[in-house]
C-alpha cells in the first residue's frame, strides 16, 4: 500500500518528515557511539607515589574522549620485556601504547611490531630532546618511539664520611677501592660500594661502564665483536676482586637489583653507591633513608687516568603497538606522555631525569634537583649500549658470563674469552 497515494503535498510532508526523523536518528546514534570513550591499555611502569595516574589523569582532561588504563609491568626489566615480547609476537591488540627501555627500539622495529612514528612527528617536536635520547629511538632512518626520561648511571657518595677522614671524591675505581677500605677500617658495620650486579639487564649496565671505562668495548665501528681484550680483561677483573679480594661489596651483591643496592646505602652502611638519579629523591626522603642531606652525587671513576668516565644511557620512552586498534590517538598519549608538562610532572614527583632539554633551566625541576645542572654534561655524553636486534641475547650472554667469574666459576680472562664467542656464535661470525 502507498501511503502517500492520496495526497501529494501531505505525502511529501511526511516523506521529508521520515527522511528528517531518519536522519536525526542517525545524528543521535553517531553521538552515541562518538560518547562512548576510547580506552587505551598503556603498560607500564607501577603507580607508585601516584604521579604516573596524575599525568594520566591530566592527559584525560585534555583529551576529552579517551581514557587510559595503565597496566603494571613486572618490576624486573627483563621480565617486562618478556612481558611485551610476548604480547606484540601474538599481535595481541589488547595494548596500545607501552613503555620501552632504550635498548628495545631495535628489537621491535626489526621485527615490525611496533609503528614508526616519523608521520605523526615533526622536526620542532625533536628538536628539544637531548641526542641520547633521540638516538635510542632511532633505528634503520627511523623513529619508533617518544622519550619521556633519560637516565645515566652516577657515583652516589657520604659527603659525611669522606670529609671526616679527608678524602677525595675518587676519580678512578683503584681510588674508589682504597677510599673504601680506608674508611672500612675505621667503620664499624660499614661497606664500600654496591651496584645492581645481580643477572638483569642492571649487571649489564653496571658492566659496561667498567668496561668503557677501561678502553674496552662489545663491538668495532664495523659491528664485529671485538668483546676479547686486555682492556675487557682488566675491567671484569676488577668487578670480581672487590667482591672476592677487596671484600669492599656487601654480602649477596651477585644477587642485588637496584632496591637491594640502594638499601644499605639509605640505612648508612656504604660509603658509595652506583644507582640511577631516581635514588636521589628516596635518599632524600626521611622515611626511607638515614642519610638524608648526607649525600653527594659525582661521575663515576675512570679505568685508569688515560681513560674517561662512563655512564650508561639509560632513560625509556613510549612505543606504538601495530596491532593498536587505536593508533592516531596512542600517538597523541605517546606526544603528551614525552611532552614538558608530562616531564616536569615525572620529574617533580619522581625525581626522573627529563629528556628536554629546555627543562634543565627549569626553575622549580633545580631547586627539587639542584645536581642535574651539575650532571647535565653527563646526561648529553651518556653512551649507549650496543644496538641490535639481538641486543637482549647478547646481555644475557654478558650477564651469564660475567657472573660466571664473581663466583670464581672462571677466571676473568676465560669468563670474557666465553662471552666473546658465545656471541659471535649468536651473531654468525
Amino acid at each position: 500500500m502507498n501511503y502517500f497515494a492520496n495526497d501529494g503535498k501531505k505525502g511529501d510532508k511526511m516523506r521529508k518528515n521520515i527522511i528528517l526523523l531518519t536522519f536525526l536518528l542517525i545524528v543521535l546514534v553517531s553521538i552515541s557511539v562518538g560518547a562512548e570513550d576510547i580506552v587505551l591499555n598503556y603498560y607500564s611502569h607501577g603507580v607508585e607515589n601516584g604521579t604516573r595516574m596524575d599525568i594520566i589523569e591530566e592527559f584525560e582532561a585534555t583529551h576529552p574522549g579517551i581514557k587510559v588504563n595503565l597496566v603494571e609491568l613486572p618490576q624486573d626489566t627483563n621480565k617486562k620485556l618478556q612481558m611485551i615480547n610476548t604480547i606484540l609476537q601474538s599481535q595481541d591488540n589488547s595494548m596500545d601504547i607501552f613503555d620501552s627501555d632504550v635498548t628495545w627500539p631495535p628489537i621491535f622495529a626489526a621485527a615490525g611490531w611496533v609503528e614508526p612514528l616519523d608521520g605523526y612527528l615533526s622536526e620542532v617536536e625533536m628538536d628539544d630532546f637531548l641526542p641520547g635520547p633521540v638516538g635510542a629511538v632511532t633505528y634503520m632512518g627511523k623513529v619508533w618511539g617518544v622519550p619521556y626520561r633519560t637516565d645515566a648511571g652516577m657515583l652516589y657518595y657520604r659527603k659525611d664520611l669522606l670529609e671526616k677522614h679527608n678524602k677525595e671524591v675518587p676519580k678512578t675505581w683503584d681510588e674508589l677501592i682504597e677510599t673504601s677500605r680506608y674508611i672500612m677500617e675505621r667503620e664499624e658495620g660499614i661497606k664500600g660500594h654496591a651496584g645492581s650486579w645481580a643477572q638483569y639487564e642492571g649487571l649489564t649496565c653496571n658492566l659496561m661502564e667498567f668496561v668503557w671505562s677501561y678502553g674496552g668495548k662489545v663491538f668495532n665501528e664495523e659491528g664485529e665483536v671485538v668483546y676479547n681484550s686486555p682492556e675487557t680483561v682488566a675491567a671484569v677483573s676488577t668487578m670480581t676482586d672487590m667482591i672476592n679480594k677487596d671484600n669492599i661489596m656487601p654480602n649477596g651483591i651477585v644477587n642485588f637489583y637496584s632496591g637491594d643496592a640502594r638499601a644499605p646505602f639509605f640505612s648508612g652502611k656504604l660509603v658509595f653507591l652506583r644507582d640511577w638519579p631516581s635514588g636521589w629523591r628516596k635518599s632524600q626522603n626521611p622515611d626511607n633513608s638515614q642519610v638524608v642531606g648526607k649525600v653527594g652525587i659525582a661521575a663515576l671513576p675512570m679505568g685508569s687516568p688515560d681513560q674517561r668516565s662512563y655512564s650508561t644511557l639509560g632513560g625509556w620512552q613510549v612505543m606504538v603497538s601495530k596491532y593498536s586498534d587505536h593508533k592516531e590517538e596512542a600517538v597523541e598519549f605517546a606526544k603528551f606522555r614525552g611532552g614538558k608538562e608530562a616531564q616536569k610532572m615525572a620529574a617533580l614527583g619522581l625525581s626522573h631525569i627529563p629528556a628536554r632539554e629546555s627543562l634543565y633551566s627549569d626553575s622549580d625541576i633545580l631547586e627539587k634537583m639542584p645536581f642535574i645542572e651539575d650532571m647535565f654534561p653527563a646526561f648529553v655524553s651518556a653512551y649507549p649500549r650496543p644496538k641490535s636486534p639481538y641486543y637482549a641475547e647478547v646481555s644475557n650472554i654478558l650477564q651469564v658470563e660475567t657472573q660466571k667469574a664473581f663466583v670464581e666459576d672462571k677466571t676473568a680472562a676465560e669468563a670474557v674469552k666465553d662471552a666473546d664467542q658465545r656471541i659471535k656464535d649468536l651473531l654468525g661470525q
